[in-house]
């Protein structure tokens, strides 16, 4: 749900500006209702504070912690990314990997070695030293992390190296179709049946021989599908990082927020309470250019780091803010209205609902591309859902360019698969458009009897994947009544485990959720939705399983591109959920910011935002 270079020659951030213009902002101290009083201990400085330039965002919702390695929440990565760095950046023009803390690499013939050069006279804002040995603390914390610790993390550790993961077992076969009576009453099979029968005896043929023909190798620390193999320092300034399997995506995946490295120090300290998993999680400690400050009253404030390696990019921008604060505003209103009264400089996730108005009232928009996925969650477990003919009959009862055009801003797209258009694979050809005399033959053939199907929908909580959730939820549970799906609702207050309740599976039925991608590979989405989210959809597919680990591995070109398009033709199939939309996100700002850094995986660095002074 990804991180920057901070080089000097590296090129500025480009955005989308719809409308520049706006009211000017009187600084203004910013509290909140949440009362998290925790304050950073004082670190050594070197240099005085330069002039305070103060950038107040108003966030979607407060952090659900600060250590990114365990977190699954991107307004914990909004902030995180400030303050912590990995070892590879994002040219912003671009979206190439480029180096960060890691000046250079070198990948082994196999493509199971990586050996980084690390990036010297580096310091952690607690004053320790960013070295091979901190690289290699911060490997060994992630691995031991215990397991339920690491059901929190998203975009990190374990969903690179995929590392509780066990080698799918494939079934011996695949049943052959029924005979179903005809109208004269003989038996027979549905020659496309037996046509996509033949496909499948086919695929499952091939995917074994791969899985023989490409073992995992070496011992495992994790399950037996884990791709990491050992982390050890070969040097004070090198590492040699080792596989178990190539990860094609290996060097763009380390740019996610949840492979940022932490100060060693801070990794040893103790959680300043009972109820953090982490001293992290209140106490923040990275390279990055921003610092931690504290976090109390619903506000989260970080100040600028003046010994950070890279000076020469700050002082390239002599606007920059050296004094951040999050505030938490839940509601798109609220955040409208707090932009409006000049009590913060800007937000994310503008809803088409107040679009207009922040064009009227000339504040500067700008568009992020679209590189997330919303999607209708349909668990299996459900008993209706289990049946093929009423997910089916779900899909054509639901009209997505009708829920585009009411909620989402203009650009956003209609999802026919789950991987964005700029990642080049193939959508599947089996489409499910809307029809609702298809979705009542279906719901007819397989005898619903009008049962009400458990709907989860999130309260008070906007992203850019759903920007109003209760009011999607209300018109497809609108939609499915037109076709004669009962529905009942499950609504719950996204900072009540919103996402930990969807994942459970616990109350199977549908859920609205989505995915931001955090790195240019396809394997993010397919890996972060499909490959460990069993509970989630009610859906073990060995065969999607071993589709997943093997692309995953395969070198970039056609062999690749195919291997994708074939996952998502046994997604369409499968139809564990409905893609809906790939959105277009915005924020807003007044007329203190001139220029912001958006970027598609969200890695917005404030060091780049140009405000007016």
């Amino acid at each position: 749900m990804p991180d920057q270079p901070h080089s000097p020659d590296r090129p500025r951030a480009t955005r989308r500006t719809f409308l520049a213009g706006g009211l000017g902002l009187t600084a203004l101290v910013l509290t909140g209702c949440n009362s998290k009083d925790t304050t950073a201990p004082s670190s050594p400085t070197g240099s005085a504070e330069p002039a305070i330039r103060t950038f107040h965002f108003g966030s979607a919702a407060d952090p659900a912690g600060l250590d990114p390695a365990i977190s699954g929440d991107n307004e914990t990565f909004r902030i995180t990314r400030q303050i912590y760095e990995g070892l590879i950046g994002v040219d912003r023009e671009t979206g190439a990997p480029i180096p960060l803390l890691a000046t250079d690499w070198i990948v082994s013939p196999d493509r199971l070695q990586y050996t980084f050069i690390l990036r010297r006279g580096v310091k952690f804002h607690d004053g320790t030293d960013f070295d091979a040995q901190a690289v290699v603390t911060n490997f060994e914390h992630w691995i031991a992390l215990p397991i339920e610790v690491r059901a929190n993390s998203d975009q990190g550790f374990t969903q690179v190296f995929r590392h509780n993961e066990q080698l799918p077992v494939l079934p011996k076969s695949i049943p052959e179709p029924k005979a179903t009576a005809n109208e004269d009453g003989n038996e027979s099979v549905d020659p496309q049946k037996l046509v996509e029968h033949a496909a499948q005896t086919a695929l499952l043929t091939s995917l074994r021989e791969q899985l023989r023909a490409n073992p995992f190798v070496g011992t495992s620390v994790g399950g037996t599908a884990s791709y990491f193999g050992s982390i050890k320092a070969a040097d004070t300034h090198t590492v040699v990082l080792t596989l178990r399997q190539p990860i094609s995506g290996l060097i763009e995946a380390l740019t996610l927020p949840g492979l940022a490295l932490a100060s060693p120090k801070a990794l040893a300290t103790p959680a300043t309470s009972n109820d953090q998993v982490s001293y992290l999680s209140t106490q923040p400690v990275g390279t990055g250019p921003y610092k931690f400050v504290s976090w109390k009253d619903g506000a989260v404030t970080l100040r600028s780091f003046p010994e950070y390696w890279d000076a020469a990019a700050v002082e390239a921008n002599a606007t920059a803010p050296t004094l951040v604060v999050f505030r938490e505003i839940r509601t798109p209103s609220g955040r409208l209205g707090a932009l409006d009264r000049g009590e913060i400089d800007g937000f994310d996730l503008v809803a088409v609902t107040g679009l207009r108005e922040l064009v009227r009232e000339g504040k500067l928009i700008v568009q992020r591309d679209p590189y997330s996925v919303t999607y209708l969650g349909m668990n299996q477990k459900n008993k209706w859902l289990a049946k093929e003919e009423f997910r089916q009959a779900i899909a054509h009862g639901i009209d997505r360019q009708k829920i585009i055009e009411q909620f989402y801003i203009s650009g956003t797209k209609e999802a026919r698969g789950f991987l964005p258009a700029s990642l080049g694979i193939k959508t599947s050809d089996t489409y499910y458009g809307p029809d609702s005399n298809r979705a009542k033959d279906l719901l007819e053939s397989c005898d619903y009897d009008g049962s009400p199907i458990p709907f989860l929908y999130p309260l008070n909580i906007s992203r850019a994947y759903l920007p109003l959730p209760e009011l999607i939820y209300a018109e497809i549970s609108r939609q499915l009544a037109l076709v004669g799906i009962k529905i009942a609702p499950v609504p719950m207050d996204w900072n009540d485990g919103y996402v930990a309740a969807v994942r459970s599976g616990d109350t199977p039925g549908l859920h609205l959720l989505g995915f931001n991608g955090g790195y240019r590979d396809p394997d993010d989405f397919m890996s972060a939705l499909f490959a460990d989210n069993k509970q989630q959809f009610g859906y073990d597919s060995p065969v999607l399983s071993a589709q997943v680990l093997l692309a995953r591995s395969m070198p970039s070109g056609e062999q690749r591109i195919n291997a994708y398009q074939d996952l998502s033709n046994t997604l369409a199939k499968d139809l564990p959920a409905l893609p809906l939309a790939f959105p277009i996100s915005a924020l807003a700002f007044n007329d203190s910011v001139r220029n912001y850094p958006s970027s598609p995986v969200l890695d917005e660095v404030f060091t780049d935002v140009r405000m007016n002074t």
